[in-house]
């Protein structure tokens, strides 16, 4: 945590591969500022494709190499199980391949040994109650701290991932938990409100860089059928409700914070979350989102308005 006066919250929104736009332009981020990107932000909170890449930043994992595990390891985490009569029972990838490249890419610690100031978002499936994740600044903050502080960063990343019909929900202790873009997918909002009420912050003193993984404004169509794998389509709607998300919360984070919140978020097609073949243009959207937002980005670091 830093001292200074204004308290600066990176947001960092799921998005499944879409995730290497957020890789690449925080490692076009990281290259100009010549530090870690932790050391420039007060909390650091992510969703889902999101987490990693949070969950990365707080142990000061090169962005660069993080932009790498989403270009090659790709193929690796989204390979499709074998068909059989069962398929249409069974979450469409298996979680095994996700955990193994977590494993080489996130440092094997717990969150309790994590020094950055994180959140990780998540759903209790079994209760329907949200799940946040955090690392051990509550207890600097002087504030109770028991239940994360021995929970590996790559499980509550991978909790933070189980996306409904993509990957299985992940059991973390008594905890059966999916996707925390259920409810969200952008971060932005919970971060705020951490922000007031744990850290004591004013609202005045809160900055927010914000980083979504491409908005569409093209989903459905007028349909005969609107069963769940015709009209809605599964994973389509999965997209849809998380894209909802990510804009209510953008949408409130921008009425309370007017400048101070800084979002990045390009127009693109229906890409899937799994959906490998745009990855170059996702690149692209970022390295131009950088060269010509790179003042406001930095007057966003500055506290500047």
């Amino acid at each position: 945590m830093h001292d200074r006066e204004t308290f600066h919250i990176l947001a960092l929104d799921g998005g499944g591969i879409r995730g290497v736009y957020t890789a690449h332009l925080l490692a076009r981020l990281e290259d100009a500022l010549q530090v870690p990107v932790r050391e420039r932000f007060d909390l650091i909170a992510g969703t889902s494709s999101g987490s990693i890449l949070a969950g990365a930043a707080a142990m000061s994992v090169p962005m660069e190499r993080l932009a790498g595990l989403f270009e090659t390891e790709a193929s690796r985490i989204f390979s499709r199980r074998r068909l059989s009569c069962f398929s249409f029972l069974r979450s469409r990838y298996s979680t095994e391949p996700l955990a193994q490249v977590l494993g080489e890419y996130l440092p094997e610690v717990t969150l309790g040994e994590v020094p950055t100031p994180l959140m990780i978002t998540s759903s209790d499936i079994s209760t329907g109650r949200v799940h946040v994740f955090k690392s051990r600044y509550l207890e600097k903050l002087g504030q109770p701290y028991r239940r994360d502080g021995d929970v590996r960063l790559s499980d509550a990343v991978l909790a933070s991932c189980a996306a409904p019909t993509y990957f299985d929900p992940r059991e973390v202790r008594e905890y059966l938990l999916a996707d925390g873009g259920l409810w969200a997918n952008n971060p932005s909002v919970i971060a705020v409100t951490e922000a007031l009420s744990r850290f004591g912050r004013p609202l005045e003193q809160v900055y927010v860089l914000s980083i979504g993984t491409g908005r569409t404004h093209s989903f459905y169509r007028q349909s005969r059928t609107w069963g769940l794998v015709t009209g809605w389509g599964r994973e389509q709607l999965v997209s849809y409700v998380l894209g909802l998300q990510s804009q209510a919360s953008a949408n409130m984070a921008k009425l309370l914070l007017g400048d101070r919140h800084l979002r990045l978020d390009p127009e693109i097609q229906s890409w899937r979350l799994d959906d490998t073949k745009h990855i170059q243009n996702l690149k692209a959207l970022a390295d131009r989102d950088f060269t010509y937002g790179s003042e406001a980005i930095m007057s966003n670091l500055e506290g500047i308005r």
